[in-house]
């Protein structure tokens, strides 16, 4: 996958590694669109960026989602990328009187289910170019949980299991469209300081590898921690649960 002249919707584009990637990709050349929930943030972020165009979006109102895809049809037809790295995440515990199920719920919309309306709408827009590509961020807890975050770890197993999904029929449709799924490890941004670890990696560097793989057309990209992760779960579930535990605390 080329990763310069591309135009390039990132989601959750306002921090972390949204922002670190829409930088990146500014920087190589690219026509990025970032997309996050605080208007005044975004547009700030944008304007100190080559190439760069905000849109504000709360992606757990369907209404707004279905806004930001007329705009990008409307006024962004060249739109051949998405990174989809949106999410949010509740630090509890499962069985210890918080309402998981409106937790659990609030990040199933935004995690899961924003992804899956903007991979189906967009697919059309996309399929019409010679190169194209759509990119997921999940986790290593995909694979097990972590039983800080345990409804946003099963969030991600959705996405994970979505990804090899939706890349298995683009394959069969013979499509132009590339799936990406960026695993990540801990990342060192506000998102996770409910975490106290000191294996959590800079957001910059996930970035960085997350670049090298599109280049090489690695679908599945295990960043650092994610492939201990990846390769204990192969052998023992039981083993990377307590390994993926043991690191989060």
């Amino acid at each position: 996958m080329r990763t310069t002249n591309n135009t390039i919707l990132v989601t959750g584009g306002g921090t972390g590694m949204g922002l670190e990637a829409a930088k990146h990709f500014s920087e190589l050349g690219n026509k990025v669109i970032i997309v996050a929930r605080n208007a005044e943030r975004l547009r700030e972020e944008a304007a100190k960026l080559a190439n760069t165009t905000a849109i504000p979006c709360d992606l757990s109102n369907e209404d707004e989602l279905r806004n930001l895809v007329y705009i990008l049809k409307r006024d962004h037809s060249d739109l051949n990328m998405i990174f989809l790295n949106a999410g949010i995440a509740t630090n509890y515990g499962l069985l210890e009187g918080e309402n998981a199920y409106e937790i659990s719920k609030a990040e199933m919309i935004t995690n899961f289910h924003s992804a899956v309306l903007l991979t189906n709408e967009l697919e059309g827009l996309l399929a019409d170019k010679p190169e194209s590509a759509m990119i997921l961020t999940t986790s290593g807890v995909a694979f097990v949980p972590d039983l800080l975050h345990p409804t946003y770890s099963a969030t991600k197993a959705a996405l994970h299991s979505y990804a090899l999904g939706l890349r298995l029929v683009l394959q069969k449709k013979e499509s132009t469209i590339k799936v990406f799924e960026l695993m990540a490890p801990l990342v060192d941004t506000p998102f996770s300081k409910a975490v106290k670890s000191d294996l959590k990696m800079p957001a910059n560097q996930i970035i960085k590898e997350l670049i090298a793989g599109l280049e090489k057309d690695d679908f599945e990209l295990h960043v650092g921690l994610t492939q201990q992760i990846a390769e204990l779960s192969r052998k023992s579930t039981q083993e990377a649960l307590k390994f993926i535990n043991s690191v989060t605390g």
